[in-house]
């Protein structure tokens, strides 16, 4: 038996790249999953697929800002699948998704809300969307996809990386409180990662061939944590070791 039969997973941003990955992986294991993107034809292609792997799949084509929707989306599942069990919180933007990453000192309030309220608002909705199910089964996995930018910043992006930062705490905070009813909250944090197939420009410390991260390393990542009930609270860097510091050659 697959380790996920039975299961459902929530994942956001899931149409494309690493939220497609993941979305797909929790299926190879066995898991139902609703396939959360803003874009629904990439919503519904994705869940196409899933379905192909024997599983259930719900598409839940809506903006992760849009509270009310995510909640419909939410009861929706629980109404088709019975349970929520994993929550992968993946969708994310920077400024760059409106074509304007500028300096912190310049930054329209708007593109500030955009970045702060899709990264950090989006997660919070979708976490109290899923968590009544998790708490009444007394299981759960809430799995924040946050980045390297909340540890070391990331130029003209003050705003995405104070919203990475925040994912981090909230996962930290938030396993506190929901550990008494066996539900695990963590935070991974990629470094650059193949984006449509093509590789980003990387550096690595781990080895003459060097490469830039694939979703699939992500993906793994996810299911490590998915499938541990002893790691709660936990940020785990996946980056090649972008973040250790200069290197020595």
């Amino acid at each position: 038996m697959k380790k996920f039969a039975g299961r459902t997973a929530f994942v956001t941003g899931a149409g494309k790249n690493i939220g497609k990955e993941i979305a797909l992986a929790f299926a190879n294991n066995g898991a139902n999953v609703i396939v959360c993107d803003y874009n629904a034809d990439n919503a519904t292609a994705a869940a196409r697929e899933i379905e192909t792997l024997g599983v259930g799949a719900l598409v839940a084509a809506c903006d992760v800002r849009d509270r009310k929707a995510i909640f419909s989306f939410a009861k929706e599942a629980v109404k088709q699948f019975g349970k929520i069990d994993f929550l992968v919180n993946n969708a994310c933007g920077s400024a760059g998704l409106l074509n304007k990453l500028s300096r912190f000192i310049d930054a329209e309030p708007e593109t500030l809300d955009f970045v702060l309220d899709t990264n950090i608002k989006g997660s919070f909705n979708c976490a109290q969307a899923v968590l009544p199910s998790m708490i009444e089964n007394k299981y759960g996995k809430i799995i924040n996809i946050s980045s390297i930018a909340a540890i070391c910043g990331l130029y003209d992006r003050v705003d995405y990386a104070a919203a990475k930062a925040a994912q981090i705490g909230m996962a930290k905070a938030l396993a506190m409180e929901v550990g008494e009813y066996n539900i695990c909250v963590n935070c991974i944090s990629p470094g650059a990662i193949e984006r449509n197939g093509v590789a980003m420009e990387h550096m690595t410390y781990l080895g003459k061939n060097g490469h830039s991260g694939t979703p699939k390393e992500i993906a793994d990542t996810v299911l490590f944590l998915a499938e541990n009930d002893y790691i709660t609270g936990q940020n785990i860097i996946v980056d090649g070791g972008r973040t250790l510091g200069p290197g020595s050659r």
